[in-house]
């Protein structure tokens, strides 16, 4: 359910571009520097846009530099990190350890299952250091799980569920003066981004014989749920005072999250 928060980049200025990729440069530096290779292999678009926006929100003292890595071995690269950055990496690593408890227990896979191993041996210092987010994923996944092995045909009540889960990881200081903003804002990209992977999983499912509450469901009903979640999500958002990166942030949530959809749409023509 992760990897809809993305830039249209087409729509985004040279410099603008430039700035994104050392953003996401900068969130696998800190994988890197906090959790090694297996935190880079974590990686994922959803928490550059998050480290983009607290980032911009906080107004907080920028750093970085230019090194070679992995992925680009032959030219140095730019990449910008935070304090925020770093609360994203682990955020990342949070994310992905219930994403993999969830892949686990819908197929056996040995590599998966080694995935979550890995992810296991930081899951204790990470519900130590945030426990509220910790504790929202813990709950919310699991009552997740229960209500689609309970059959839930419910989507919205499915999306809210994921929604509330991911909405504290939005929220890194509690009781904050823009927590109820971001609080919203959270929890409308968790209802966008369980929609749209269900959405795009549907015919897959449907074949499988696989949970998918969106299985026989108008596509303009579908349509409708996601512009609720898409529409909530943009309050919650213009209600924040961005400068910096308002540009690209807008360009994810007016266009990037939507390109998943388009693609689906013409897909089906």
């Amino acid at each position: 359910m992760f990897g809809v928060v993305t830039p249209t980049k087409s729509n985004l200025s040279k410099t603008d571009i430039e700035k994104y990729r050392a953003y996401y440069c900068g969130l696998c530096h800190e994988l890197k520097r906090k959790y090694g290779k297996d935190g880079t292999s974590m990686l994922s678009y959803d928490m550059v846009f998050l480290s983009l926006l607290l980032t911009d929100l906080y107004n907080t003292e920028i750093t970085g530099g230019f090194e070679r890595c992995i992925a680009k071995p032959l030219k140095e690269h730019k990449f910008i990190i935070s304090r925020y950055s770093a609360y994203s990496a682990d955020m990342q690593m949070l994310l992905s350890y219930y994403s993999e408890l969830d892949k686990v227990k819908d197929k056996d896979d040995e590599r998966d299952e080694r995935k979550l191993k890995t992810l296991s041996a930081h899951l204790k210092d990470l519900e130590s250091a945030y426990p509220r987010q910790a504790r929202a994923l813990k709950e919310g996944l699991t009552l997740l799980d229960q209500e689609e092995n309970n059959g839930e045909k419910d989507a919205v009540k499915m999306s809210y569920i994921f929604g509330s889960a991911l909405s504290e990881v939005f929220n890194p200081i509690e009781n904050d003066f823009f927590s109820p903003s971001l609080i919203a804002l959270g929890s409308a990209i968790g209802r966008f981004s369980y929609l749209m992977d269900a959405f795009t999983d549907r015919k897959k499912d449907e074949k499988k014989g696989s949970y998918n509450p969106l299985i026989g469901v108008d596509g303009q009903i579908i349509e409708s749920l996601l512009m609720n979640a898409a529409t909530d999500a943009s309050t919650a958002f213009e209600s924040l005072a961005l400068d910096d990166n308002l540009a690209i942030l807008r360009n994810i949530i007016y266009s990037g999250i939507w390109k998943n959809y388009d693609k689906e749409k013409n897909d089906d023509r």
